[in-house]
């Protein structure tokens, strides 16, 4: 969690979180009083404080998961490898539908990051990465996901538990990171003019390269399937439907890390 005196930011993991935290420090007209990348909310969070959550398409973001442990890179990546799964980082379609079999399965939870998805005992019934956005969207997130007993009690506890107020999809980060700057309630520096100028000038960092955007790439047939089956809190809450991974329509896409 990113926070500042009026408004705190949520950091899902591979979400945008970092250009995110960049912008926030340059341009909110605000103090910073805590900063700890991904960690949960205070157990009792002040009032009258906005709540600003990232997502990401779910099917991408394992996409970009894969990719990057190929390179060699992230926790991920290294505690499967540790594992001796070190043998699906090749870069392939097929190396791919494997490695998410994996990552899906219940059975492996404890490889996962971070290790409370294992300890929660949610993974029996939702994947990492509702886990990670349901973790960090309410206080006391071990407390009340223990008590989770399926994936729609999981989605039905978000609903009634989340502090969220405003969401930045990384599909359209700029353009939700603009909206963010024009609530009256919030202060920019050196004023807000220049915070949305800025918006259209900077970089997003962390950029990798993709195993799908090589040639000869192509979705393997029922993965999406499978991730939505899982992801449930991403499909049922935020909407993503997996309609871009249909046919060819992920050719060319630009997703950030």
């Amino acid at each position: 969690m990113h926070a500042f005196v009026s408004l705190a930011y949520l950091d899902v993991e591979k979400s945008g979180s970092t250009f995110v935290s960049g912008f926030l420090r340059d341009f909110l007209d605000d103090e910073e009083v805590g900063f700890g990348k991904h960690e949960p909310l205070e157990d009792s969070p002040p009032a009258g404080r906005l709540h600003v959550l990232s997502v990401r398409d779910p099917f991408d973001t394992y996409l970009s998961l894969y990719s990057y442990g190929c390179q060699g890179r992230g926790v991920l990546g290294r505690s499967l490898r540790r594992e001796g799964f070190g043998v699906l980082y090749d870069g392939t379609a097929e190396g791919f539908r494997r490695w998410l079999d994996v990552v899906l399965d219940p059975a492996h939870a404890a490889l996962m990051r971070p290790l409370g998805y294992h300890r929660s005992g949610v993974a029996e019934h939702v994947g990492l990465l509702s886990f990670r956005v349901a973790r960090l969207s309410a206080p006391r997130p071990l407390e009340w996901l223990s008590q989770v007993g399926s994936a729609d009690e999981l989605v039905a506890a978000y609903r009634s538990r989340s502090v969220v107020d405003e969401v930045l999809r990384n599909e359209s980060l700029v353009a939700d990171l603009e909206r963010l700057v024009r609530r009256p309630d919030l202060r920019w520096r050196p004023t807000r003019e220049a915070a949305l100028e800025a918006l259209g000038g900077l970089a997003r960092v962390n950029a990798s390269e993709r195993v799908d955007r090589g040639p000869g790439f192509t979705v393997p047939p029922g993965a999406w399937e499978a991730v939505a089956e899982r992801e449930v809190l991403l499909t049922e809450v935020f909407g993503y439907d997996g309609a871009r991974w249909s046919g060819e329509a992920h050719r060319g896409l630009r997703s950030r890390v």
